[in-house]
């Protein structure tokens, strides 16, 4: 069972109601982590929506933290904008073209917005992700996931059709998808101290950037550095070892 915490956003500019959901993470049932740091919980993206466009009036605001006075808990008298009309910018991102739709955005919000160093952070990690989401899935390629049973001959050949485009279109864009990796390990670097909660998850998050960007003598000099011995860890050290650049499943 899914259940959300409803909460309500209105735009600072024309005023128009929003509708907002928070995941309750005591409802999950399954969650599944990939190697770049992205969490789906039952299918859900655990990343709060920062940059809210206005549907209204297509102002953009930042929004850090839930609270008042533009957003509240209460439904507001006034007509609002449900949840699926605004996430996300409007985008249904399960095709490519979706897919693809966001990747923009990003890069839009990343070449026009006024923003600080946390900003583009954010939008780099998100683009970062976005990109990765036309391949995210790729092992779903294999015919063992029609021999398995787990779904029809039909379902399994449409999905597959669907990850080969991805893949190509992933192979298109390619170029800067590194270019944007490069520029978040730069402004990732120097963002924190040991001192900082973040520090440690970070340096994680690095490790796996130079493995996608092909870096690996790189990636395995820092996990030669890295003290802690986890499963993810394992994982992506193995990863480095087969030369695999690739986004791929650590559990789910």
């Amino acid at each position: 069972m899914i259940k959300f915490e409803t909460f309500y956003i209105q735009c600072p500019r024309c005023k128009s109601w929003m509708e907002g959901h928070l995941l309750v993470a005591s409802m999950v049932n399954q969650s599944i982590l990939y190697s770049d740091g992205k969490i789906l919980n039952d299918g859900y993206l655990t990343e709060n929506q920062k940059m809210i466009v206005c549907p209204a009036c297509n102002h953009w605001s930042w929004i850090d933290k839930t609270e008042e006075p533009y957003i509240k808990k209460s439904k507001p008298d006034a007509n609002y904008y449900t949840w699926n009309s605004w996430r996300f910018y409007g985008i249904h991102f399960e095709s490519n073209k979706g897919r693809l739709a966001l990747v923009d955005h990003y890069k839009h919000f990343i070449e026009k917005a006024e923003h600080n160093l946390d900003q583009e952070i954010y939008f780099r990690r998100l683009l970062w992700w976005a990109y990765n989401d036309l391949i995210r899935n790729k092992y779903q390629i294999n015919i063992e996931r029609y021999t398995s049973k787990e779904m029809s001959f039909r379902v399994w050949y449409r999905n597959r059709k669907k990850l080969l485009q991805g893949l190509e279109l992933f192979k298109q864009h390619h170029e800067d998808y590194l270019d944007n990796l490069s520029i978040l390990i730069h402004l990732l670097e120097d963002r924190y101290t040991p001192d900082d909660e973040e520090y440690e998850s970070t340096n994680l998050d690095i490790i796996e950037m130079y493995r996608q960007l092909g870096e690996f003598d790189k990636a395995q000099e820092l996990l030669n550095q890295t003290s802690r011995r986890t499963y993810f860890i394992s994982r992506i050290e193995e990863k480095v070892k087969e030369k695999d650049d690739m986004v791929f499943l650590v559990t789910g």
